[in-house]
């Protein structure tokens, strides 16, 4: 606002002052405010883009429908916020309400343009809360989320998701391959040339060799001489615990029902393979070059690297540490699988059945696991993993699941539910550490939050997130899952939403329309908290407007009010002021509450901003110092017949600057908004194209705003600085049209 004044001496017509006696000072005030045309947010030229409203905040559609599973019987509560509800502090409500089968929830909500995501936080009738997420985008209107449904439109708008197929089986890769060589191990060939003794053997290409039952061999095989295509069979037992034994190249080693392997490793350079029917007990056991490695008996090994190759596991096998660094590498459990400490790098792990890894380090690696199948961890410290469930699969760590500065996925099936039944998540402040997919529920009550406006994970629909001891997935026990997983049992209630609370928007005033201003956006500044009260069909019967008073950076005085758009004036049943004292004068007021000659109900805010904080004069308020402190007035509005929605867009702030004659008042509007029937529609119509845009009178030419609206309690300028000189993005924010640095109003100087 500017201070300097210019008196008109046309004003002292006598004439004059007796037509408007009781508002001289007024008409005063609008005539001697400095003429400012060439005053401009931005100096160095050029326009905003013309049809830029200059909103922070978007008005949003949005449809939920539940996949009840009581059959209508009971409702649950349907609640969406701005940013993750796990968040101490930050995330806000934007809308509430309940639903069943046959009465989806239907309304609408208004969303920081800077928000990628909502958040949709589900509670069933046994209390038990799911959340989700549901990308937004920006350039549509509406969201249409349906159970199973990764598609968030009513007009085309859609959450992109992707998820994985996850077949019961996962892989048949190396299943035929696996099982040929396994279906040679079963029968010894009749020349097979038998070793005894303790010596070393020398093998010979092409030829079969066999350690019978009932012989036990302590010496040593050489197989790592060049030849090829030779078979080692053992029947009995071969125990040498000091020798370090090479397959070689092409060669393979079975040990059969009954036989037994005692070395300190088993080594195998290109192709061919070990099968073990029996028992083998290892130091070490490596796989190269396409190796085939499976166990259909008992094995142990301290310590197994399967690199380039692979291995299956049908039977029982206990590895200590257990590592693979090449991408292909597949290591699979059909059996039990019991590891103690696994680093697995750009390989891939199938658990077909119950596999249990004490200490998981993964990156870049592909953690597939079957329908009725559990993974179960106790650590797991995962980068840039890929986890595949199927349908009626279990993910279980018991202790910590860290996800780090790689991305990772856990994707759940198209069809049917899969299971991650987490106890504790650290995403290490990643930015998109892990996400989460498909027909997903992740049992997690300690699961590292979201920033404030910072993704560390996402949680597409229809993933859901638990708390951890409430799964509501239902999976059979089978031989390979420990039991499955059981929904827990109780009393279903209905789970309803009364009161909605919708958190804090600011809305910052430029008084001299309709000529320009300083643009430091502090002349009026009011705080403002909507709590609606509904009914059981989400209907709006009363809400409750909690206004904070925050600058009067003006030296005229200011009304301030707010238009319900939509909302007639005799659809109003009362208003009831907290402060009786500060309306009713200015904005007169009729029987109901709502200012008197209006079509939309108008409330009154404050008559005189200045006597608000007790002045006598038109100081500046809270703009030079922080000496004032915040006025606090609280407005109850009842409807005779419940709304449809009410929201922020429902809010149509302004303020009189007190410049009025018989034409009408000067109001002051957000842009795009519609002024009262009381504005100086004559006044509109001289300066359109003048003083004011063409197009919308709460603009200038240039395209300039009066007022914003910010999502949040705007940290306003200091008087008689720019708005630009506080918020360096802002202007970006401006000439981008409401595309670029979205959050500008969270990065103040």
């Amino acid at each position: 606002m500017y201070k300097g004044k210019r008196f008109h001496l046309f004003l002292v017509s006598l004439v004059v002052v007796t037509l408007i006696a009781s508002s001289c000072s007024k008409v005063k005030d609008l005539y001697e405010e400095p003429e400012t045309d060439s005053s401009t947010l931005f100096p160095g030229g050029g326009n905003v883009p013309s049809d830029f409203k200059w909103n922070s905040a978007k008005s949003m559609d949005i449809r939920v429908a539940i996949d009840d599973k009581f059959d209508g019987q009971f409702f649950y509560r349907v609640e969406i916020f701005d940013n993750d509800p796990l968040l101490a502090a930050g995330s806000n409500l934007l809308a509430a309400g309940q639903a069943k089968k046959g009465q989806d929830f239907v309304g609408k909500l208004m969303l920081p343009t800077m928000a990628k995501y909502l958040y949709l936080r589900e509670t069933s009738p046994l209390g038990i809360a799911s959340v989700t997420m549901i990308a937004v985008d920006a350039a549509k209107g509406s969201i249409n989320i349906t159970p199973g449904s990764t598609t968030s439109s009513l007009n085309s708008n859609k959450a992109s998701v992707v998820r994985a197929t996850v077949s019961s089986t996962i892989s048949n890769s190396n299943s035929a391959a696996v099982s040929a060589l396994a279906a040679t191990s079963v029968v010894v060939p009749n020349d097979a040339i038998e070793i005894t003794g303790n010596g070393t053997v020398v093998v010979v290409a092409n030829k079969s060799y066999v350690i019978k039952s009932g012989t036990t061999f302590t010496g040593k095989i050489d197989a790592n001489n060049g030849t090829s295509n030779v078979k080692i069979y053992v029947q009995g037992k071969w125990k040498n615990p000091n020798f370090e034994f090479n397959l070689g190249s092409n060669n393979g080693l079975y040990i059969t029902d009954g036989g037994s392997l005692e070395l300190i490793n088993v080594t195998q350079n290109t192709n061919g393979g070990f099968v073990n029917y029996g028992s083998a007990n290892l130091s070490k056991m490596e796989t190269k070059n396409n190796t085939l490695y499976v166990n259909y008996g008992t094995l142990d090994a301290d310590k197994a690297d399967i690199t380039n190759g692979s291995f299956t596991n049908y039977g029982v096998a206990t590895i200590q540490n257990l590592s693979s660094t090449t991408n292909g590498t597949v290591i699979r459990n059909e059996g039990t699988l019991t590891v103690k400490n696994a680093t697995l790098t750009n390989a891939t792990l199938e658990a077909v059945c119950h596999t249990t890894i004490q200490s998981l380090t993964t990156n870049g690696a592909t953690i597939s696991i079957s329908s009725g199948a559990l993974l179960s961890l106790d650590k797991l410290d995962a980068g840039g993993t890929k986890f595949n469930l199927a349908s009626s699969s279990i993910l279980a760590v018991t202790t910590l699941a860290k996800f780090n500065s790689q991305a990772s996925t856990m994707q759940g099936p198209v069809s049917g539910q899969a299971l991650a039944r987490l106890k504790k998540v650290d995403v290490n402040n990643q930015y998109m550490a892990i996400t989460y997919s498909g027909n997903l529920e992740v049992a997690c009550s300690d699961h590292t939050a979201n920033g404030q406006w910072n993704t560390y994970y996402v949680i597409n629909s229809p993933a859901k997130l638990v708390p951890y001891d409430k799964s509501t997935v239902v999976i059979a026990g089978t031989a390979c899952n420990a039991g499955g997983n059981n929904a827990p049992g109780g009393n279903p209630n209905d789970q309803t939403v009364t009161e909605v609370n919708l958190g804090t928007y600011s809305y910052a005033f430029e008084d001299n329309w309709p000529n320009k201003g300083d643009y430091d956006m502090n002349d009026f500044v009011v705080d403002m908290n909507i709590t609606k009260f509904q009914n059981t069909a989400n209907k709006v019967t009363k809400v409750t407007l909690k206004g904070k008073l925050r600058s009067v950076g003006a030296s005229k005085r200011l009304a301030a009010a707010v238009q319900l758009d939509g909302v007639p004036a005799a659809n109003v049943k009362a208003v009831t002021y907290s402060k009786k004292d500060l309306v009713g004068t200015t904005v007169a007021l009729a029987a109901n509450g709502t200012e008197t000659g209006q079509t939309n109900a108008v409330v009154a805010i404050v008559d005189d901003a200045h006597k608000a904080f007790g002045v006598a004069d038109t100081r500046f308020i809270s703009t030079q110092s922080g000496a004032y402190a915040p006025i606090d007035v609280v407005i109850t509005i009842e409807f005779t017949t419940p709304l449809d929605n009410f929201t922020y867009s429902t809010l149509n702030m302004f303020i009189v600057n007190y410049a009025q004659n018989i034409g009408g008042r000067n109001e002051i509007h957000l842009a795009g908004y519609a002024a009262t029937d009381k504005i100086n529609k004559s006044l509109v119509s001289r300066e359109s194209g003048k003083l004011l845009s063409a197009t919308d009178p709460f603009k200038t030419p240039k395209g300039d705003p009066f007022a914003l609206a910010i999502p949040v309690s705007f940290n306003y300028p200091a008087e008689g600085v720019m708005i630009t000189k506080v918020y360096p993005y802002f202007e970006t924010w401006a000439r981008s049209g409401g595309v670029e640095k979205t959050d500008w109003y969270l990065n103040r100087k």
